[in-house]
């Protein structure tokens, strides 16, 4: 059974998002997992690619951007869709519903304290609990 996680942020700005996407990602990393990352559009995709490479100055985490139309086969991949090749975690910064779950084990929801935010994170929710998903909430 599809576990999901929403993450809840106190703030919302776009480098709170990206701040705990790079974390959840570090950590999904290090559990052995390959992490898509669903961006909400290619400024956010290029925001999240350059705090992937500078989210700590003693480490990277190895990814790759799939808007440059070639795929590079990396741990972390960043898109605006579910590309075939993904799978372990599906982190979604977008306001989307994410497409291709069945490849996953796990989705992480990172929602921000925005209006628009909060209800369409509700939507997911209510359609995530409508498919017997695993739902677990945690507050950052």
């Amino acid at each position: 059974m599809l576990r999901v996680d929403f993450y809840l942020l106190t703030q919302h700005h776009l480098d709170a998002r990206l701040l705990a996407a790079c974390r959840l990602s570090q950590k999904a990393l290090q559990a052995g997992q390959r992490v898509f990352i669903q961006a909400e559009d290619h400024s956010e995709a290029l925001a999240c690619d350059e705090w992937l490479w500078t989210f700590k100055a003693e480490s990277f985490l190895p990814h790759h951007y799939l808007g440059d139309e070639r795929f590079i086969d990396a741990p972390i991949l960043i898109g605006l869709a579910t590309p075939p090749q993904a799978d372990g975690v599906l982190l979604n910064l977008s306001t989307r519903q994410p497409q291709g779950l069945a490849q996953f084990s796990r989705v992480l929801e990172v929602i921000d304290n925005a209006d628009t935010s909060k209800h369409k994170g509700r939507l997911r929710w209510q359609h995530y609990k409508q498919q017997g998903f695993l739902l677990e909430k945690h507050d950052l």
